[in-house]
């Protein structure tokens, strides 16, 4: 075999790896709804020790639908419903008072979260989880 060959023969075994390594290679679309910034997270442990105190120093935020609050809430939850939130809703809030935020699983919830903190709240946590996962555990719901 002369020389040219064995180059021309390389240089396609070199060519079809290649091809072979991109085809495996699937490529990321981009999901305009993916959140790239989280707000902070706060378990459902620690929220429940939050609640247990005698003087909240917080406003718990309920973002989901509702229908979903009229199906039971954490004690003390503010209602804003996501679909139609808006930062006038929460003029009576000064900026530096925690929030602490939650919807069902925690999307739109981080989504509130992060509009709060755009607008210059300091301190805005989202339930770890939701309210799915503060359930799960065990930690009580009202419909008060």
């Amino acid at each position: 075999m002369s020389r040219k060959n064995i180059l021309f023969s390389g240089s396609i075994a070199v060519g079809l790896a290649v091809t072979l390594l991109l085809s495996m290679v699937k490529p990321q679309k981009q999901n305009p709804d993916q959140q790239v910034d989280k707000v902070p997270l706060l378990s459902a442990a620690d929220l429940d020790m939050l609640l247990d105190e005698e003087d909240e120093k917080f406003v718990l935020l309920d973002t989901r639908s509702p229908e979903e609050y009229r199906t039971g809430h954490i004690k003390n939850a503010r209602f804003v419903n996501f679909e139609t939130f808006r930062l006038s809703q929460l003029a009576d809030i000064p900026k530096d008072k925690e929030i602490i935020v939650y919807c069902l699983s925690g999307g739109r919830s981080n989504r509130v979260g992060m509009q709060l903190l755009e607008a210059g709240y300091q301190n805005v946590r989202n339930l770890e989880g939701g309210i799915r996962n503060w359930k799960a555990k065990g930690y009580p719901i009202t419909n008060d």
